[in-house]
C-alpha cells in the first residue's frame, strides 16, 4: 500500500469528504431527496459548506463480499467524478444488484449524469431532480 508524506493514501476519498458516522447517514436517508438509476439510488441533502458522500449497498446484493464489492465500485466511480458533486451537498449512493452486473464505463456514466443533476438542482431552487418539472 502506497502511503503519502501526509499520510494519506494516494486514491483514497479524503476523510473530511465522508460521510462516516451513522447520524449523517441517518439525516440524509430521513431528510434527503432521491434520484433514482437502475444501478443505484442516490439521495442528498443541502449542507451549507459541506461537500460530502457516503456509499451503501441494498440488502438485495446478497453476501458480504459482494455487497463490498459493489460499495467499492460506487465509490472508486465516484471518487474519478467526485469533483463534480456541488460544494453543498451530502449525498449518500445506495447500491442496487446491477451496480455488480453493468461494466465500470457504464456505472461511471450513470454516476457522472446524476452528479450534473444536483449541480444543476443546485442552482435552480425549488424544482426537483429525476422528475419533470411540475406545470403552472
Amino acid at each position: 500500500m502506497t502511503v503519502t508524506a501526509s499520510g494519506a493514501k494516494p486514491f483514497a476519498l479524503p476523510r473530511e469528504t465522508r460521510l462516516r458516522g451513522a447520524g449523517e447517514f441517518q439525516a440524509v436517508f430521513e431528510r434527503g431527496k432521491r434520484v433514482e438509476r437502475p444501478a443505484f439510488v442516490a439521495l442528498w441533502i443541502p449542507t451549507p459548506g459541506r461537500r460530502k458522500a457516503g456509499f451503501t449497498v441494498s440488502r438485495q446484493v446478497r453476501g458480504a463480499v459482494q455487497r463490498n464489492r459493489a460499495r467499492r465500485r460506487l465509490r472508486e466511480a465516484f471518487r474519478r467524478l467526485g469533483a463534480a458533486l456541488p460544494p453543498d451537498i451530502s449525498v449518500v449512493f445506495v447500491g442496487r444488484p446491477l451496480v455488480l452486473r453493468m461494466s465500470f464505463e457504464a456505472l461511471g456514466q450513470s454516476l457522472g449524469d446524476v452528479l450534473t443533476l444536483l449541480r444543476r438542482q443546485g442552482r435552480e431552487p425549488g424544482s426537483r431532480p429525476g422528475r419533470p418539472p411540475e406545470a403552472t
